[in-house]
């Protein structure tokens, strides 16, 4: 390597450093923007056939703005109960976990992350409180981000198709495909159910008395969390609610009135319904895979984790696959 080389080499990490310490307070609303974006690309291409792209591109990211609103309000007020009550709800189900007579290493295990999670929190709460114009601006970053998905969206598909080298194409393209289906499976179908029952859920909590808005809102988080966790789900919240009511607030009724709603909006019901009817053409992401996303994912990025962790995950899976079907092939021919 000459002399030239190294400096145009010093000169781009230089450059790739800078830009990525401009980004770096902002890669949790890129991430969302795009993801986001993403799962309502069908949407927004549905409204480009009555309007035209950008106008439909403008009239979600009117809508979004709203829920933007929403949410920078709910911030300022609920954010510290919010972490709080969360805290509380995870600390009583550890304790919970706890009681039963696990092996010690399971245990030393989740004692030192109910340790690790008040550090958590508490740093949550602190930064948060202190950086609320820093969010007000990710606000801003996020639906620039997501205009600029939707508006670009067919642009951006096809400048991802050109950089397919043209001496491996078929395999290239075969490995977006599969990409895009695992996309589907993990935003489309997966997150974007899970957060629906958390609305629902923390909206039943809200109008069945069980919390204050704070703690209907960490129970509808949490909701989301266990929803997408193989086995477990998030009928673990609604029964608790409904045992709360029966058993500390002496009403029977609105116990059982509560464990209908549940068992109607959040689980099993839709699982029996809906999810079989969306991810009927989509990809199925292996039980294990989604858990060590799910918590690998938060445990190294934070709360971008939740989307950076079980999408690289799946999409590794797809690409293993898709080699060891490549190779299956080559070996039979």
């Amino acid at each position: 390597m000459n002399g030239e080389s190294i400096a145009w080499l010093a000169i781009s990490l230089v450059v790739l450093f800078l830009v990525w310490k401009t980004i770096e307070p902002f890669v949790t609303p890129i991430i969302f923007g795009a993801a986001i974006a993403y799962i309502l690309l069908p949407l927004h291409r549905k409204l480009s056939q009555k309007f035209s792209p950008g106008t439909s591109a403008i009239l979600l990211t009117l809508l979004m703005s709203l829920l933007a609103v929403g949410t920078t309000i709910g911030v300022t007020l609920w954010l510290r109960g919010t972490l709080t009550y969360l805290y509380i709800y995870i600390s009583r189900g550890l304790e919970f976990i706890t009681k039963a007579q696990l092996p010690l290493s399971l245990g030393e295990t989740i004692n030192s992350f109910a340790s690790s999670l008040s550090q958590r929190i508490q740093s949550s709460i602190l930064n948060y409180t202190l950086s609320l114009p820093l969010f007000i601006l990710q606000v801003v970053v996020f639906l620039g981000i997501f205009y600029t998905s939707l508006r670009n969206a067919d642009f951006l598909h096809m400048e991802l198709y050109k950089l397919i080298p043209q001496d491996n194409r078929e395999l290239g393209e075969a490995l977006i495909k599969r990409v895009e289906r695992t996309l589907n499976a993990i935003l489309r179908t997966w997150l974007l159910l899970s957060t629906i029952k958390g609305i629902f859920l923390a909206a039943g909590f809200i109008m069945f008395g069980i919390s204050n808005v704070s703690g209907s809102i960490a129970a509808g988080v949490l909701c989301i969390v266990l929803e997408l966790l193989p086995v477990i789900g998030g009928w673990i919240m609604w029964l608790g609610g409904s045992l709360y009511l029966i058993l500390y607030q002496d009403h029977i009724l609105g116990g059982v009135l509560f464990a209908i709603y549940g068992a109607t909006l959040i689980s099993p019901i839709p699982d029996i319904t809906i999810r079989p009817k969306l991810i009927s053409q989509g990809a199925r992401i292996n039980s294990i895979v989604a858990l060590i996303g799910i918590f690998g994912g938060i445990l190294a990025f934070g709360f971008k984790g939740l989307i950076i962790g079980p999408v690289s995950l799946g999409v590794l899976q797809t690409l293993i696959e898709e080699w060891k079907e490549r190779e299956e092939t080559y070996q039979a021919g």
